[in-house]
């Protein structure tokens, strides 16, 4: 009887038909995402990849078979062992360490072409956490070529829709895409740094190694609780001339005595600009010093020697890592240095809600004011110091 009288209240009609819209609305959006997770396949270049194997748990979705195929002449091809028809295709590509780039990117392009011109399917998207080439990105003389737009112009002509990256070396690379999604990893770098240094109760000092990690400095500075930066420094390198990996510190600007410095960089090769930058805060009176990097190289120099060696003899107490690159567990395994100095991050999580957010027609913006805990898009892999490579969950 009340409900009958209810119904002839005009602000009960509207309260109930507004209820019955949203119910209806969350359901068919339940029902989108549903269909947007069934729709597509995982495809990785490196078969063996950690990174993609970890993204292919998290999101329940097995990699498709692929085999690059190699003939006695040398010749290959890709041949992908799954019907793909009609489907969106996600294809995770690393470069493994001591792997030539150019043969990683040339089985990308066969893969791709496999995908685009034999399996018929619907969209081809590249999640490619280190771009290959990317240092490669402006020229330094004359007749240097910009290697970087090579890479996006033959990705984009074989058919390529999206591309998915982290961290990019400039980010003047993202014109050479017609459709890209750039994941920072400055939000997730700053959650790790607050939750650890809360626990520890220290402050530190935010140092860019060269002039242009001032700007990843500074987007890390955004994202962190300033109740724990007790400044910023910066560090003047030039390149020694003649060498494409050797720098010479010529100034440190910034005060860091006492405190903990964190160098922050996106990638670190053979590590010349990161070891000089620690050893010049170490003579400033840093009490601690910690690198911060999104992608890991660590390759041997012809001038310097082996990388492990020097890491071992660098002022560097620590190095913050992640997984984007392939072949890092392999040398934790091997490596008691790196035990003793890597910690990583894995970004298979990251990456993973990335793939489904823009499946579903998400942004980037919306994905991490989404998330109830950015912990939730990432995972320590390793600590430094804490012996084997282990998971922690």
């Amino acid at each position: 009887m009340e409900f009958e009288n209810l119904q002839g209240d005009p602000q009960f009609r509207s309260w109930l038909e507004q209820f019955i819209e949203d119910r209806v609305r969350d359901e068919l959006k339940r029902d989108m995402d549903r269909r947007a997770r069934e729709a597509f396949s995982l495809v990785s270049v490196r078969p063996d990849d950690a990174l993609a194997n970890s993204m292919a748990r998290i999101l329940g979705k097995p990699l498709v078979p692929v085999e690059i195929l190699t003939f006695g002449d040398g010749e290959k091809k890709a041949v992908v062992k799954e019907n793909l028809r009609g489907k969106h295709v996600y294809v995770i590509a690393t470069v493994g360490y001591g792997e030539d780039p150019d043969v990683s990117f040339a089985n990308a392009l066969k893969i791709l072409s496999t995908l685009k011109r034999t399996c018929k399917v619907r969209q081809i998207n590249f999640v490619v956490p280190c771009l290959w080439y990317q240092a490669q990105d402006k020229t330094h003389a004359r007749r240097e070529p910009i290697t970087v737009r090579d890479v996006a112009d033959d990705l984009i002509r074989r058919g390529m829709n999206h591309i998915i990256v982290t961290s990019l070396h400039a980010e003047q690379i993202e014109i050479a895409f017609d459709s890209f999604d750039h994941l920072k990893m400055e939000p997730l770098f700053s959650d790790y740094l607050n939750h650890r240094f809360i626990e520890q109760g220290e402050k530190f000092i935010l140092i860019s190694p060269d002039d242009g990690g001032v700007r990843m400095r500074e987007e890390l500075f955004k994202n962190m609780n300033p109740d724990w930066v007790a400044g910023q420094a910066a560090v003047h390198q030039l390149r020694v001339r003649g060498s494409v990996d050797e720098k010479q510190v010529l100034d440190f600007v910034g005060e860091v005595e006492g405190h903990i410095g964190i160098i922050l960089d996106d990638m670190m090769r053979s590590g010349s600009t990161m070891f000089q930058a620690a050893k010049a805060a170490k003579e400033k009176g840093a009490k601690k010093v910690i690198g911060l990097v999104t992608h890991f190289y660590g390759f041997d120099s012809e001038t310097q020697g082996r990388f492990d060696e020097r890491l071992a003899t660098s002022a560097l107490d620590e190095l913050i890592c992640t997984n984007s690159r392939g072949g890092l567990e392999e040398r934790l395994a091997e490596s008691k240095i790196l035990r003793d100095r890597l910690t990583v991050i894995d970004m298979a999580p990251y990456l993973s809600k990335a793939l489904i957010n823009f499946q579903t027609g998400g942004t980037v913006k919306d994905m991490i004011a989404g998330v109830g805990e950015l912990r939730d898009l990432y995972r320590v892999v390793h600590l430094a110091g804490s012996g084997s490579p282990s998971e922690e969950d």
